[in-house]
Parts: structure tokens; sequence; C-alpha cells
């Protein structure tokens, strides 16, 4: 019987939560009040345009970027060549140096 209260209870509960939603509907519904979107839709698809902009606009700048990397080099590979034939020239030199010294 104590089962049958509560579920009673719990019943009449639920429907008075369901009776009072209902009314905030009906009081929302009477209110009109409307969704306008229209200018969040323009403020959106005017920002998309800006990004979509701004990505070309990016895109170009990085293909120049990567244009300008392949010409330029940190050093020639001719200088690079002479640096390496100086060196073992150098130590060359160096060891005959010493053995001269030595001997």
């Amino acid at each position: 019987m104590a089962k049958l209260e509560q579920l009673s209870e719990l019943l009449v509960s639920e429907i008075s939560q369901f009776e009072k939603t209902v009314q905030r509907l009906e009081k929302i519904q009477k209110e009109k009040i409307g969704l306008d979107s229209e200018a969040f839709e323009k403020l959106l698809l005017e920002h998309q345009e800006k990004m979509k902009k701004d990505l070309s606009q990016y895109a170009t700048e990085m293909k120049e970027l990567g244009g300008k990397l392949e010409e330029a080099k940190a050093y020639p590979i001719w200088a690079l060549i002479v640096f390496g034939v100086s060196i073992v020239l150098n130590a060359v030199f160096i060891v005959m140096v010493f053995r001269d010294f030595a001997g």
C-alpha cells in the first residue's frame, strides 16, 4: 500500500511539473517571441567570405615564401667546395711544416 501511495505522489508531482511547463510554453507563445536569425546569418556569411579571402592570401604568401626559400641558400655550393678544399690544403701544409720541424 505504501508503494502505491509513493507512486501516486510521484505521478501527481510529475503532472504538476508538466502543467507548469505547459503554462510556460503558452506564455512564451502568447508573447510571440520570435527568433530573428537574419542578422546572424549575414554576419556569419561576411565572416566566411573574409576567412576565404584571408586563406587565399595566406596561400599566396606561402607560395611566394616557398619560392624565395628555394632561391635563397645560406651558402652557395661553390663557396662550400672552396672552403672544404682550403681546409684540406691547410691540413696538408700544417702536416708538411711539422715534418720539416720534426725532421
